[in-house]
C-alpha cells in the first residue's frame, strides 16, 4: 500500500511540475508530503522541523471563536494527542499549491482518522523559503 505521504507527494508534484523552478517546486511538494507523512508519534520531532520558530496556528472553535497557538503550544498539544496510543493519521485531499518566488500557500481538505472516528475539514499552510528550504510559517484549519 502506498503511504499517504507518498500519495500526497504524487498529487502535489505534478501540480508544480510546470511552474518553472523545478527544484523549489519539488522541495515545496516534499514539505507538504512530510507535513502528513511525519505526523506520527515516532517522527514527531522531525515533523516539528518543518515549522519556523515563530510559527502560529489558528483553528476555529464551535462557539465561533478562534484558537491561536505558537509553535511550542501547538507542538505540545500534537505530542499529547499522538501519545494517546490511538491509531491516528491525517490525509490531504484536493491539494492546491501556489508558489510565487520564495512564498507559497497550500489549501487542502483534510481527513483525520482517530481509531474508528473520521473528521473532515480544511486547512491552509503559509510557507516561506529560508536558506533554500521551505518552512511553514502559519497553519489555519477548521473542521466541517
Amino acid at each position: 500500500m502506498v503511504s499517504m505521504a507518498i500519495r500526497t507527494a504524487l498529487l502535489v508534484c505534478p501540480l508544480l511540475a510546470n511552474a518553472g523552478d523545478d527544484a523549489r517546486d519539488r522541495a515545496l511538494g516534499q514539505v507538504v508530503a512530510d507535513y502528513v507523512g511525519l505526523y506520527r508519534r515516532e517522527t514527531l520531532d522531525r515533523w516539528r522541523e518543518l515549522f519556523l520558530p515563530a510559527f502560529t496556528a489558528a483553528s476555529t472553535r464551535p462557539d465561533g471563536t478562534v484558537n491561536l497557538r505558537g509553535l511550542d503550544e501547538f507542538f505540545t498539544a500534537q505530542k499529547r494527542y499522538l501519545d494517546s496510543g490511538r491509531a491516528i493519521r491525517e490525509e490531504l485531499e484536493n491539494v492546491r499549491i501556489e508558489r510565487s518566488g520564495r512564498l507559497a500557500s497550500v489549501w487542502a481538505d483534510f481527513v483525520l482518522h482517530d481509531e474508528a472516528e473520521t473528521s473532515r475539514g480544511r486547512l491552509v499552510l503559509l510557507l516561506v523559503e529560508e536558506k533554500g528550504a521551505f518552512k511553514i510559517h502559519a497553519l489555519m484549519f477548521s473542521y466541517d
